[in-house]
C-alpha cells in the first residue's frame, strides 16, 4: 500500500476505511455457524490483522488502508464517463469541510484540487476503501458502467469470477491495477453505495511516527458477501453484532473501531 502524504505534513498519511454491514441471516464463508438474526438485525465484518504487522498487530479492524495516488488518477475520468463525472460524480452535495487540526492542513472539498489530483477527495477515498476491501477480504464492490442509477441504495458484492484471484495479487502489488481490473470488467467502483460516516486521527500513543488521517464509510449490503482473506496482512475475520462482538470480548478491536461500531449500534437500535 503505497500511500502519499498530504502536502505540508511529514508524518500524517490519508487513509480510508469501509464498514461493511449485512443481515448475515444465513451461514456464509465468513460466518459459517452464526444463528439467524431477527428481521431488523445486521452484522459487521471485522478482519484480523497479522501479528507481523507493524501497526496494530493482531487487532480486529474494518477493511481499509492508505490512499494511493492511483486512487485519484485522471484515468478514472474516462471510466466513469459518460454517465458520471466532475464535479460530484453523482454523489450529491459536497461534504462540509472538516474542522482544522493544528498539525494538518484544512481538509475540505477543494483539498484534492489543491494537491493536483484529478478526483475530489470523497471520490478518491471511496475508490481507496473499495480497493482495499478487495485486497484484504476479496469483496469486490463494483457497478456496471452502463448503469445510470447513482442513488444511495444497498450495495451488492460482485461474485468471485475465474481469474479474479490473479487480479487481486496484481492490485496488491500496485494499486493502479485496480483501475485496469475495472476496465477489464467494464465496471466502476460502486462509490454511491458508500455513505460518509466519520473521521479519525491516530493518537500518538497508537501510531508513533505512523499516524493516519482516516475517513470512515459505511456500506450496507443487500446480502452477505463471501470473504476470501489475503492471509498476509489479514489472517482471520469475525462477523457479529456491533455491540455483541466487542462487548463480549470476542475480538481485540482497535479503539476507533469500537467507537464506530457503537455509533452503528445506536443507529441500528441494538
Amino acid at each position: 500500500m503505497n500511500g502519499f502524504l498530504r502536502s505540508g505534513s511529514s508524518n500524517w498519511r490519508r487513509a480510508a476505511t469501509l464498514m461493511l454491514a449485512a443481515g448475515w441471516t444465513h451461514p456464509s464463508p465468513a460466518a459459517p455457524s452464526l444463528a439467524p438474526l431477527p428481521g431488523d438485525g445486521f452484522r459487521l465484518l471485522l478482519l484480523q490483522r497479522s501479528s507481523k504487522q507493524g501497526f496494530l498487530p493482531g487487532a480486529h479492524v474494518f477493511p481499509g488502508g492508505v490512499v494511493d495516488a492511483a486512487d485519484s488518477s485522471a484515468d478514472w475520468l474516462r471510466l466513469f464517463a459518460p454517465h458520471h463525472g466532475p464535479p460530484r460524480f453523482g454523489l450529491g452535495p459536497a461534504p462540509r469541510s472538516r474542522p482544522t487540526f493544528p498539525v494538518l492542513p484544512a481538509a475540505g472539498p477543494d483539498t484534492a484540487a489543491e494537491d493536483g489530483a484529478a478526483l475530489p477527495d470523497d471520490v478518491a477515498f471511496r475508490i481507496c476503501a473499495i480497493r482495499e476491501t478487495f485486497e484484504e477480504a476479496g469483496v469486490l464492490l463494483l457497478r456496471p458502467r452502463a448503469s445510470r442509477a447513482a442513488a444511495r441504495e444497498p450495495g451488492r458484492a460482485l461474485p468471485l469470477q475465474e481469474g479474479l484471484a490473479a487480479w487481486r495479487d496484481r492490485v496488491r502489488r500496485h494499486p493502479h491495477h485496480f483501475l485496469l481490473l475495472c476496465e477489464h470488467l467494464d465496471c466502476t467502483p460502486d462509490i454511491w453505495a458508500l455513505h460518509d460516516w466519520s473521521a479519525w486521527l491516530t493518537p500518538s500513543v497508537y501510531g508513533g511516527r505512523r499516524r493516519f488521517d482516516t475517513t470512515f464509510f459505511l456500506c450496507c449490503l443487500r446480502e452477505p458477501p463471501p470473504v476470501y482473506l489475503d492471509l498476509a496482512e489479514v489472517v482471520g475475520c469475525q462477523v457479529g453484532r456491533p455491540h455483541g462482538t466487542l462487548a463480549g470480548g470476542q475480538a481485540h478491536a482497535e479503539p476507533p473501531r469500537e467507537g464506530r461500531t457503537a455509533m452503528v449500534n445506536s443507529v441500528g437500535g441494538n
